[in-house]
């Protein structure tokens, strides 16, 4: 199997990964390592302001991921950036968290996605 065959996802977008990293492995599996070593726990912060909303921290996180994401082909860029300008708002708990909701599963299902993409080109 070559790096194009495992390159392909309904999930997240490639092109960019594609176009700029298509032939070169070592490069691509360094990229989606870090990805998901600084994505994971970030996400994991996200999730707790499902409890209790700390502004600061959604719209820090939601800044950081909106060039990962651009890069990454994770499709809900402008409601992460709706986020990060709720939270400079200090708009209400409820609104934050319904926005949360909806992100979320999206980004937890990048970071499964990018794993099984990942261990694939691992065992080229």
């Amino acid at each position: 199997m070559n790096i194009q065959n495992i390159l392909t996802s309904n999930v997240v977008d490639l092109t960019s990964l594609k176009e700029y990293f298509a032939s070169d492995k070592d490069s691509l599996v360094q990229l989606i390592g870090v990805y998901l070593s600084d994505t994971a726990p970030r996400i994991d912060i996200l999730e707790e302001n499902l409890t209790k909303v700390d502004y600061d921290s959604v719209k820090s996180i939601c800044h950081f991921l909106k060039s990962s994401f651009g890069l990454m082909g994770v499709n809900c860029i402008d409601e992460i950036a709706e986020l990060e300008k709720q939270a400079q708002r200090n708009e209400s708990e409820d609104v934050i968290k319904e926005r949360l909701n909806y992100i979320l599963p999206i980004c937890r299902e990048s970071i499964i996605e990018y794993q099984l993409i990942l261990d694939r080109l691992e065992a080229l």
